[in-house]
């Protein structure tokens, strides 16, 4: 008997609908057909996670506009959703939707096993996938479609590590990517070292021994550069495509450090005691003119990437410390492509100069210049190493750390006088290998950068 009084009720909410689907004075023509061609959601407010200014957790309501999320209607399989996630935290518990068909609809409802007419006004529970029955108005034909609201489950912009035993008394130098692997180039027991590990999965490193290169090698000065890789060894400059056989590519008086390269540029920049040099092939080099006075050639971070603007022009950044004793503040040269001469930033008016830390180092990740380190000085302050991350998002002139705390350092390393050489492999993730009293190898990645297209 309840289950007949259901059926009768339903019927009913049914004959509602098909008659308030027609304007007054419109004749109420009856199809056959049935078919769900539109769907989308109204705005939703919405409580996310955030920080104070002190870097305390708190929560905010923002509104999210729908109508920046399109949904995909699947015809062949009645699935409906939103291909681009709403964003993380999210509540979907109370949303008003927005259909165009062709019949009528009705919406599932599990606690009573039947399908039961709403009101376009209603707030509707996504926080789970639900079904639309749409029914032809003359009561012959139906179709099930399953609607799902998909929201992200990570937040995108939180910056996740995993930590990874190190290897045992190997003092790291250069890290960076070749032939699809991570290579660490580094010493031990005061000979030069090489060990590369996959991109992927976890990490486990293959020794070898390095030959071919003479004592006085700067295994810090590694590049890859027209598909091998180059480094400045005493007065020359070494060749190897394997990491561990390296031969001499090139002769020259007091080569000081490789200060850039580019495949897109089609040049590696070198820099002597006394004058630049820039090669097209790695082995025949041209002079580029005097040295600058204050170049920097000690404990540099070499940058290089295309402009957003023009890809056919690349930016090259070098950051480092004019001493060898790598004391006093960081300085920030830069070169276009397009450009003859080098350039150094100007601090003096500059709020936000380049951190000098201990071990500097910069890379380019998410679009923006990242630079950390261990213990120094900011904008005149003491600060304790790997305490933050420092931001530039134009072109390395100013220098911030994130405002939105997502974009940390791993807490672990906080204080820690380590070692250490970082890297950001083509998969987005940045690599640290530290040493010292804490060796580890800790892979971080923002999640959004990890998400499938």
């Amino acid at each position: 008997m309840k289950n007949r009084l259901a059926i009768y009720l339903a019927m009913l909410m049914m004959t509602f609908f098909v008659t308030s689907c027609f304007d007054k004075g419109e004749d109420a023509t009856l199809s056959p057909y049935a078919m769900l061609s539109s769907f989308s959601i109204n705005k939703i407010e919405s409580e996310y996670p955030d920080f104070t200014s002190a870097g305390v957790d708190t929560f905010v309501v923002k509104t999210l506009q729908g109508s920046l999320y399109p949904f995909s209607i699947n015809q062949a399989t009645c699935e409906v959703y939103n291909q681009d996630s709403l964003p993380f935290a999210t509540k979907v518990d109370k949303v008003v939707i927005n259909m165009q068909l062709t019949g009528y609809a009705t919406l599932y409802v599990d606690s009573l096993g039947i399908f039961e007419g709403f009101y376009s006004t209603d707030s509707l529970d996504f926080s789970y996938p639900r079904k639309f029955r749409i029914t032809s108005t003359d009561g012959t034909y139906y179709r099930d479609y399953t609607v799902s609201v998909n929201v992200h489950q990570v937040n995108p912009d939180l910056m996740v590590w995993n930590s990874y035993a190190s290897l045992d008394s190997v003092k790291p130098l250069r890290v960076l990517e070749y032939n699809g692997a991570i290579c660490l180039f580094g010493e031990k027991d005061g000979k030069p070292l090489l060990a590369t590990t996959p991109l992927q999965g976890a990490v486990t490193w293959q020794q070898d021994t390095i030959v071919g290169l003479p004592t006085t090698v700067n295994l810090a000065t590694v590049q890859v550069f027209g598909g091998a890789l180059h480094v400045v060894a005493g007065d020359g400059i070494y060749t190897s495509t394997n990491g561990t056989d390296w031969s001499l590519s090139y002769s020259g008086n007091g080569l000081l450090a490789i200060i850039g390269a580019s495949d897109v540029d089609g040049k590696m920049w070198v820099a002597s005691d006394s004058e630049l040099l820039f090669t097209a092939d790695g082995s025949n080099f041209e002079s580029a003119g005097a040295l600058p006075a204050g170049f920097p050639v000690h404990g540099v971070s070499i940058v290089s990437y295309e402009m957003n603007h023009n890809k056919s022009i690349v930016r090259y950044m070098l950051v480092g410390y004019e001493t060898e004793a790598m004391d006093g503040d960081a300085v920030v040269w830069s070169k276009l492509s397009t450009e003859t001469t080098w350039v150094k930033y100007d601090n003096a008016d500059n709020p936000f100069p380049c951190p000098a830390l201990k071990g500097l180092t910069v890379v380019r990740y998410d679009g923006n210049l990242y630079a950390f380190g261990g213990a120094g000085t900011v904008e005149g302050a003491p600060v304790d190493a790997f305490s933050s991350f420092y931001i530039s998002k134009d072109n390395g002139i100013t220098w911030k750390v994130p405002e939105d705390f997502y974009q940390r350092m791993p807490g672990a390393l906080l204080g820690c006088d380590v070692p250490f050489v970082a890297t950001v492999d083509s998969n987005n993730v940045m690599w640290m290998v530290c040493a010292g009293d804490k060796p580890a190898i800790w892979k971080g990645i923002v999640n959004r950068l990890g998400f499938k297209k």
